[in-house]
Order: structure tokens, then C-alpha cells, then sequence
């Protein structure tokens, strides 16, 4: 994965606990949904065996809940259609209301409850 420059990485330990976090949601999604040999998108149950064509989402936005960032339960993985419609259909209403990745997800129960925590 690459890095574009800009703020966001002010520094290594930054972009290393980011990593961190991604692979490790990553491994909990294999775990719960891929049967330890895949990769699944939760929206649309579409597998992969490498992470290239998903992404790991926040369900509580990395701006607005900065003490949420690295939890590794405040991750999901969308294949990259589904991680572009969600932010299509919500733009930046989805900051503020996590509750907006639950509706399009239909009611997920990891994230439903991971939400009410």
C-alpha cells in the first residue's frame, strides 16, 4: 500500500500504527467471515484472497473520533465498489453518524454492536 504525502503522516509511528490497524482488521474479517482463507467483503460477500481490491473502512470517521482511530474493532472491509458507493450515496454525512455505514450495511450485527459499546 502507498502513502501519498501530505499532512496525514506527520511522522513514521503514524503511518506504522495505520498499517497496524489495517492488517489487523484485515485478520478479524478472515477470521469471522473467510473461513481463515479469504478476504470478504461484508456489503456483497465478494471473496478475495489478497487485499489489493478491498479496503479497510472506519465505522467511526478517522477525523471526528481521533480516539477511535486504531481500535481494531472500528474497521470493516468493503471491496473498493462498495467502499466508493457508501461514500457516493452519504458523502461526508457519514463523518458524523456511524450510524449511516449500519443502514447501508442492512443491520450487520458486528457493526450494530460495536456501535452501541
Amino acid at each position: 500500500m502507498r502513502f501519498k504525502k501530505g499532512n496525514r503522516w506527520k511522522g513514521s509511528k503514524g503511518q506504522l500504527r495505520y498499517k497496524t490497524w489495517r492488517k489487523n482488521v484485515f485478520e478479524l474479517n478472515k477470521g469471522k467471515y473467510g473461513y481463515q482463507k479469504y478476504y470478504v467483503c461484508i456489503k456483497c460477500n465478494k471473496k478475495r484472497k489478497t487485499t489489493r481490491v478491498l479496503h479497510a473502512h472506519h465505522i467511526y470517521s478517522w477525523k471526528k473520533f481521533p480516539d477511535k482511530r486504531y481500535t481494531m474493532k472500528n474497521g470493516v472491509v468493503l471491496c473498493i465498489k462498495c467502499h466508493n458507493a457508501f461514500h457516493r450515496k452519504y458523502r461526508f454525512e457519514a463523518l458524523d453518524k456511524p450510524n449511516l455505514l449500519l443502514e447501508y450495511l442492512g443491520d450487520n450485527k458486528a457493526v450494530k454492536d460495536y456501535i452501541k459499546e
